[in-house]
């Protein structure tokens, strides 16, 4: 029995796995454009994370602070991608001795200290030990929905998110500038 050259049984297939590769790349290029800054302008939103935030530090920030401005970062050390998560333990690593006084990190997994430890020790550093280093060793973080698989920094004011950045790799480096500078480089 003889097929035409029209019939082949596998270019439809060859088509169809085309198409879904073209979707596919015009899905992931679209990504890249994705902002990991986001404003927060719901008052009821910005009471509840702040609210959060407390409940996750517990008394490491005192009711005259709250009142300040303030920058969290949010490091789910498992739930990263290994360039941020390694970017971030850099960073925090680097900024030690100089991080501001209103600035906290949350180091967060489901594992305690010698494992968080751990992930400093694969990057060659040593993970700081400052009051203003809180290690999450039950994911408290996620429960409370103050991150999705990425570093996530919180800046606030008189007991208000204002913002939420959401680092992806292709802004880690400028998300983690701001955090502990202060600001950012121009684009």
């Amino acid at each position: 029995m003889r097929t035409s050259s029209n019939n082949l049984p596998g270019k439809s297939g060859y088509y169809i796995v085309v198409f879904i590769l073209s979707v596919l790349a015009i899905h992931c290029k679209s990504g890249d454009k994705k902002n990991s800054i986001e404003l927060i302008a719901d008052d009821s939103r910005q009471s509840a994370i702040f609210n959060n935030l407390m409940q996750l530090t517990r008394s490491a920030v005192s009711n005259k602070e709250q009142e300040d401005s303030l920058a969290f970062l949010i490091l789910p050390v498992q739930a990263s991608c290994p360039a941020c998560r390694n970017k971030t333990i850099d960073s925090i690593a680097e900024h030690k001795n100089d991080l501001p006084n209103n600035h906290f990190i949350i180091i967060s997994a489901n594992g305690g200290y010698k494992s968080i430890r751990g992930y400093f020790q694969e990057n060659n550093k040593v993970m700081p030990e400052t009051d203003k280093l809180l290690l999450d060793s039950t994911n408290e973080a996620h429960r409370l929905l103050l991150y999705e698989n990425k570093p996530t920094i919180y800046y606030s004011s008189s007991r208000k998110v204002y913002k939420k950045v959401a680092a992806i790799p292709r802004t880690v480096r400028e998300d983690l500038r701001e955090f502990f500078s202060g600001h950012r480089m121009a684009p």
